[in-house]
């Protein structure tokens, strides 16, 4: 029996190891797609939407500071809101959770129909 089990985790580190590519991908992915709130506030940190609002010498300032005044409802307006969990939250963890799953779509593709 123990040799029966070590061939089956042999098969899957195989398996595993042959893939590492799409399956580091599509598990990304996945976590992305159902847990879009835990990279939200990565992804908006980075283009510099900030909790208290656009932080200084940021992406998000100097887009602030060709389109002043921010249109409500817009997009800056709903990436802000979502930087400091307002409204704009649950549309850009819907979108993320989309592109979440649009990814793990492109995994699949890419590894069969891929090179």
């Amino acid at each position: 029996m123990d040799s029966i089990n070590g061939d089956l985790v042999k098969h899957a580190m195989d398996v595993i190891c042959e893939n590492k590519r799409f399956i580091g991908f599509f598990l990304a992915s996945g976590l992305i797609s159902i847990r879009p709130q835990l990279f939200t506030g990565v992804f908006l940190g980075v283009l510099g939407f900030g909790t208290l609002g656009p932080v200084g010498g940021s992406i998000a300032a100097a887009v602030q500071s060709m389109i002043t005044p921010v249109a409500t409802g817009g997009l800056f307006a709903i990436l802000q809101s979502a930087a400091m969990d307002g409204y704009g939250a649950a549309k850009v963890h819907a979108i993320m959770a989309l592109g979440g799953v649009v990814g793990m779509g492109l995994a699949v593709i890419d590894r069969f129909h891929g090179n």
